[in-house]
């Protein structure tokens, strides 16, 4: 089955077509496209993504502290989750990012748990990054408050929000407006 193109040489387009081409250049992320499961291409806005992807990451693999990881990197939805990971994390998550991190946090055989979630910006963490990490207390004494940390930056990229359940993903606002 082939597919319809049109195109349009640039003396023919109207101001408006124009104006059109120029916000969607300054808005897509054409570089990384990708098929959805009929074969058309879908693309994201900048700074966000199409699919959601299960991975290993560094950090949650090496430090037992690191729970999750969630990034986005060529408009992919990167989520990493270790076996130390609470299982009903995937509460936290909307749509098909609560079914990719349900899913790796079966392969990891997580275990359900009863801790608390603090927010928490981090001034040294990258804007395309967010990380569920054990409370300072018990990386610096061993003593375990029950609390895990959901640490992301202040100039945190809007679209990870999107991962997020509505209740969480407007915590996050509330504590970025207040920083």
């Amino acid at each position: 089955m082939g597919v319809l193109r049109g195109l349009l040489c640039p003396e023919c387009q109207t101001p408006e077509e124009n104006a059109e081409a120029e916000v969607k250049e300054a808005t897509l992320d054409y570089a990384h496209m990708a098929p959805d499961d009929e074969g058309r291409q879908q693309v994201a806005p900048i700074g966000g993504w199409h699919t959601v992807i299960a991975m290993e990451h560094p950090l949650v693999r090496e430090d037992k502290s690191v729970h999750l990881a969630l990034s986005v990197e060529s408009a992919e939805l990167r989520v990493a989750v270790g076996s130390q990971s609470d299982a009903r994390l995937h509460e936290l998550f909307d749509g098909a990012c609560a079914t990719v991190v349900r899913a790796a946090l079966d392969r990891k055989q997580a275990q359900p748990g009863q801790r608390e979630i603090k927010y928490t910006p981090m001034d040294d963490l990258g804007a395309d990054t967010i990380l569920l990490i054990e409370d300072h207390a018990l990386c610096e004494d061993g003593e375990d408050r029950g609390e895990l940390m959901l640490s992301f930056s202040p100039s945190l990229n809007p679209h990870l929000l999107d991962a997020f359940a509505p209740p969480v993903a407007e915590v996050i606002r509330s504590v970025l407006r207040s920083t």
